[in-house]
């Protein structure tokens, strides 16, 4: 059997390749898969950039001035990925955000779009989305978005959803009230995702296995990871 890939770094270039012409690799389950590509190219870069900025030609010069200027939304327009960092963006860059604000505003911007394909818009296809196969539960709306968010902490491993977010000098980051609300902040000035949810955590104890407290902080391997 092949060596087991890792990390994302041991294959970045191979994926740039087609499907069709891309190495099989084994991931850590001993499965044989074809790797996925998380990053943009630099030609990439260049023209989701222009797409993006004409996008948000009618949002506001104080909107945009929030964001640093090498950053725009890398991901699928029509996905829950790019509607939960639009609405961080659209509510202002490099401030904290309430989830009810998070919230009401990717409603508020994902009912605005739909695929040609489907009679739902953007916001009905992730609202009313049923559980995956093989998924031991279905989450809530609220577990729905923060799941999206943690998933775009993740730089670590051969599914890095983040590494985009990174080549912008972007991150994600989270943080958990006293009373246990949410709250989530567009930075576009750092490539660490930044995860703190110590001030809901009453006894340290309970912290889940393989999570390690750091300065009152709550750390874990895929979100710290660069």
């Amino acid at each position: 059997m092949a060596d087991i890939v890792k990390e994302y770094s041991d294959i970045k270039v191979s994926v740039e390749e087609t499907l069709s012409e891309r190495k099989h690799i084994t991931n850590r389950r001993g499965n044989v898969v074809t790797p996925r590509r998380y990053h943009m190219t630099a030609e990439q870069i260049v023209k989701s950039r222009e797409s993006w900025s004409a996008s948000i030609s009618d949002v506001s010069d104080s909107i945009k001035d929030k964001a640093s200027t090498e950053f725009f939304n890398p991901y699928r327009v029509n996905g829950g990925y790019y509607g939960g960092v639009q609405s961080l963006f659209l509510l202002g860059a490099n401030e904290w955000h309430s989830f009810g604000k998070v919230r009401g505003m990717m409603q508020d911007d994902m009912s605005t779009r739909k695929s040609p394909t489907n009679v739902k818009n953007s916001w009905e296809k992730f609202a009313q989305r049923g559980a995956r196969v093989g998924a031991a539960s279905t989450k809530d709306l609220m577990g729905r978005i923060v799941q999206n968010f943690r998933t775009l902490q993740r730089l670590g491993g051969v599914h890095p959803y983040g590494w985009k977010l990174r080549q912008l000098q972007t991150t994600v980051d989270i943080r958990r009230t006293e009373k246990g609300m949410y709250e989530f902040m567009l930075n576009t000035a750092s490539i660490k995702p930044f995860y703190d949810v110590s001030a809901y955590v009453s006894d340290k104890k309970s912290v889940p296995k393989g999570v390690a407290v750091e300065d009152k902080v709550i750390i874990t391997d895929d979100a710290v990871a660069v």
